[in-house]
């Protein structure tokens, strides 16, 4: 007779077949001393803890929560309504010591302590625009630092002087004002919810009514708290920030800068292209006496000359460029302008005497004196030449040129006049007409005209009048 051997008390040999086959509906109880689930609790994976181990982790957590608290939000808004009331009490001191700097001031070191008091108000000022910005995320622009005046006197001066100080003093009489607002809204919300716990007599039919009105008692302060932060962030960038005075100023620099950013860029193109052009003529020139054509002799002489003034324009370009760089770079620092010497008129000769050596006939006449043309528009006169005789080798090759400066009465006169072209393949390269844009911008706030255009024997000619009187 064959036994019945029940499944759950077969054991496998083989460790990967399970021991157990559960039939339907049928739930494998625990082992003897062993609780329901104990298995499949011991298969789970254990979690990592996510407690800080060391210092340094214990260190970035605080400085993620101190970033938190004290950035733009509700937690900025917290510790700001937070600080109202110590602070209002900073500036009800403050000016208690300037009331009475000011009348020390019959002793004879009441000037001294004004001075100080009124340093001290400059530095909470400070540090009230951080508050601003950290905890509320307004922005307050900076206003005039007192510290990076020039002297002793001109410090002190502005310290007296300057509107920021007396703004200062205003934002601090708004500070003690809104501290008292702050400690009234505390004191009389402390009362009220005093009165409703301990002057009423609580029963199971008034409790939650009582409740109810303590937390709209609460609620009204906390609001009123936050009206009071409202206000502070609204009048603190009119008294702490920038004045009028030094917005205008700063718009006035902003102006100055753009327009010598755009005279930079203006004679930049001026110098690299007239350079780039007199080089592509001269190492053409070159070229072709080292390589004549025919029964022409080669001339290695020329050619040498040819090289160093392509070595002289390619400097010259280099300079300007650098210069270019460092205004630029002064700029960016907020450092002033590095001081150049403009060219004048006396410059011209050597402008056009790398251009001739290079095949272009120029001639220069000028019958004025450098002293009798300011510096200015010897800079002007010196430009139009420039980009005349540059427009002259891209556009026409190298035709008889003639640059003229003449004084007409109380004006003067710069003309580039070119004859007609012989050879039309032979310009070194086209401009992309930006040169006489800006040549007719500098002319016209030069209070002056330019006129361009052919000539009727096929030429070209640049003109450009300047008024001498008043330029100075």
């Amino acid at each position: 007779m064959i036994s019945s051997v029940s499944v759950r008390d077969v054991r496998a040999d083989h460790p990967a077949v399970p021991t157990w086959l559960p039939h339907v509906g049928e739930e494998r109880s625990a082992p003897t001393g062993e609780s329901p689930g104990g298995r499949e609790r011991q298969d789970r994976t254990v979690p990592t803890t996510t407690f800080p181990r060391s210092a340094a982790e214990i260190g970035a957590g605080l400085r993620g929560v101190v970033a938190a608290a004290t950035g733009p939000g509700w937690p900025g808004r917290v510790l700001y309504a937070l600080a109202l009331l110590p602070a209002g009490a900073l500036g009800l001191a403050l000016y208690f010591a300037l009331f009475g700097s000011v009348v020390a001031v019959i002793y004879g070191v009441g000037l001294l302590l004004i001075l100080l008091v009124l340093a001290t108000i400059r530095g909470v000022a400070g540090l009230e625009r951080r508050m601003l910005r950290s905890l509320l995320g307004v922005d307050v622009p900076a206003g005039e630092r007192v510290r990076r005046q020039p002297g002793v006197r001109t410090k002190v001066r502005r310290l007296v002087t300057s509107a920021g100080t007396w703004r200062a003093v205003g934002w601090l009489g708004a500070r003690v004002l809104l501290g008292a607002a702050t400690l009234a809204v505390l004191f009389f919300a402390t009362v009220l919810c005093v009165a409703l716990r301990f002057g009423l007599d609580w029963n199971v039919l008034n409790a939650l009514p009582l409740l109810a009105l303590m937390a709209l008692v609460v609620l009204a302060a906390l609001l009123l708290l936050d009206l009071l932060v409202r206000l502070a962030a609204a009048v603190g960038p009119r008294l702490l920030g920038a004045g009028a005075e030094q917005r205008i100023a700063a718009l006035q620099a902003g102006g100055r800068r753009l327009a010598d950013r755009n005279r930079l860029a203006r004679d930049l193109h001026d110098t690299i292209g007239h350079a780039l052009t007199a080089s592509l003529l001269q190492a053409t020139a070159a070229r072709r006496t080292l390589s004549p054509g025919g029964d022409a002799p080669v001339q290695p002489e020329f050619a040498r000359q040819a090289l160093q003034h392509i070595e002289t324009n390619t400097r010259a370009a280099l300079a300007e460029l650098d210069r270019a760089l460092s205004v630029l770079r002064a700029e960016d620092d907020g450092r002033d302008l590095a001081p150049f010497a403009p060219p004048t008129l006396a410059d011209l000769d050597e402008l056009l005497v790398g251009l001739r050596d290079g095949g272009l006939p120029v001639a220069l006449t000028v019958d004025v004196g450098t002293d009798e043309v300011p510096a200015a528009l010897q800079a002007l006169a010196y430009r139009v030449v420039q980009e005349g005789t540059t427009n002259v080798l891209r556009h026409a090759g190298t035709p008889v040129t003639v640059a003229q400066v003449l004084r007409l009465g109380d004006t003067l006169a710069v003309s580039v006049h070119n004859e007609r072209p012989e050879q039309q393949d032979s310009r070194p390269g086209p401009g992309g007409g930006r040169g006489l844009a800006g040549l007719h911008e500098r002319t016209r706030a030069a209070g002056g005209t330019l006129t361009a255009g052919p000539t009727p024997s096929g030429g070209f000619e640049l003109c450009v009048v300047l008024p001498l009187a008043g330029a100075a």
